[in-house]
């Protein structure tokens, strides 16, 4: 279930997302990137991860914030998933908590070690919680503190942004910097310090959002090779090794999973 947030917060969050699968066997899942940093409360026990190449996993924390993701994982759990997902702004682990986002790319960084004492009471009150209104007041109102207040994002990476969002990621690096002013080298550094990764990777990002966008609007029995040119693809052998390099899976696995529980996490088997 997917709830935007308050006014309160909007330009820090970009939505929330309630995940809940019961089961009371062991259950793997596949994450992958859509462009977003975010914070995760395990309402019931934290999952176990593995990042690509990993032998053994790593157990999650109880809450954490999480960078972008240059890699999919993937993530397991024992029984019933049950949390919540604070899906940020792209740029808010810069312009709000006031960290070089780069810092954070592929790292889970426990909410205590970054803010302390209120990290642990706010875990608190979320697991406390009787309903999920009232989790996400205790987060909302844990955000709206003066020490996160930005002006929100500006100058040519706002710009930047916002280009390649209008065209759905499908735009190179020299036709962007036909329309913002700014160098490569400027574009690439600022990229990386403000958003975590490079512009180039984020704009593959978003095209490749786009396509899963309309993999969920394309009728059952229509193909895949129907979005090829829509999604600015150049070939199905295009698409193939897009999607295989963002997800570890085929197109064709992904349409026809039976439980998407967000656009970029999905049950494996």
């Amino acid at each position: 279930m997917q709830l935007p947030p308050q006014h309160s917060v909007q330009g820090l969050v970009k939505h929330y997302l309630i995940l809940n699968q019961q089961t009371d066997q062991q259950q793997q899942y596949r994450m992958f990137s859509d462009g977003n940093p975010g914070m995760v409360f395990h309402l019931k026990n934290p999952l176990l991860q593995w990042n690509e190449g990993d032998l053994t996993p790593g157990l999650q924390p109880r809450s954490f914030v999480y960078g972008q993701l240059s890699r999919y994982n993937t993530i397991s759990s024992s029984g019933a998933l049950d949390m919540i997902v604070v899906v940020l702004e792209p740029h808010a682990i810069f312009s709000h908590f006031h960290i070089p986002a780069d810092q954070l790319t592929d790292q889970r960084i426990p909410l205590i070690d970054l803010f302390g004492q209120e990290a642990r009471d706010l875990e608190e009150q979320v697991l406390s919680a009787l309903t999920i209104d009232v989790a996400l007041n205790c987060i909302e109102k844990f955000l709206s503190k003066g020490e996160f207040l930005s002006n929100g994002l500006k100058g040519e990476i706002a710009e930047a942004m916002q280009v390649i969002y209008q065209h759905r990621g499908m735009i190179n690096i020299d036709q962007l910097l036909q329309l913002v002013p700014i160098t490569e080298r400027q574009l690439e550094r600022k990229f990386r310090e403000v958003i975590g990764t490079t512009p180039k990777k984020f704009a593959d990002t978003i095209k490749f959002q786009n396509l899963l966008k309309l993999f969920q609007q394309q009728p059952a029995h229509e193909k895949i090779s129907a979005l090829i040119y829509r999604s600015g693809y150049y070939d199905q052998a295009h698409l193939n090794n897009n999607f295989k390099r963002m997800t570890g899976l085929t197109p064709g696995h992904y349409k026809d999973a039976r439980q998407l529980l967000a656009i970029n996490l999905m049950t494996l088997y």
